[in-house]
């Protein structure tokens, strides 16, 4: 008799016993630009463990950047850490009117003399949201974009496919 109810004890406890899931960060992956206007390739990386990296590329240029990032709200704050290897810097999203002539480098390291054709960008609680399936960014009205509330920046879980004329 007691080793019916031991065993029905038993059988309770493996019942009663639920595995904790560990939620699913939906922002958590490999992002792609989804632009076409500038010929080039960005991808922006956000990690498990709260760091995010971010690449860009063009004709004869490239960009990187390296951070952390964390939730607030409905959204995921980016920001950029410090970089032991000189490069020029240069905010995420800045508008550069026409004729505007380029300010004085700000560099990662003082008195470094960097790569010309590498630049670093600072994430500076630089905000995206999800909407559907893209991860889209939230122009900040510091920007310097005269229509910043219309402007996309827009990032998907697939790279564009590269048009051939």
């Amino acid at each position: 008799m007691t080793i019916r109810i031991f065993s029905l004890l038993i059988l309770i406890c493996f019942f009663s016993c639920k595995k904790t899931e560990i939620p699913v960060n939906k922002f958590v992956g490999v992002w792609y630009d989804t632009e076409y206007i500038v010929p080039g390739r960005y991808l922006l990386k956000i990690n498990k463990d709260s760091t995010f990296s971010y690449k860009g590329a063009g004709c004869d240029w490239r960009v990187i950047s390296k951070g952390k990032w964390k939730l607030v709200g409905d959204f995921i704050e980016l920001n950029s850490t410090s970089s032991d290897t000189c490069y020029r810097m240069f905010p995420y999203t800045r508008c550069i009117k026409f004729g505007e002539t380029r300010r004085k480098d700000t560099l990662t390291i003082p008195n470094c003399n960097p790569n010309q054709n590498a630049d670093f960008l600072i994430f500076s609680k630089e905000r995206f949201y999800l909407k559907n399936d893209s991860l889209v960014y939230e122009f900040k009205a510091s920007s310097n974009c005269p229509s910043y509330d219309t402007l996309k920046r827009v990032y998907a879980r697939t790279a564009k496919i590269k048009k051939t004329y």
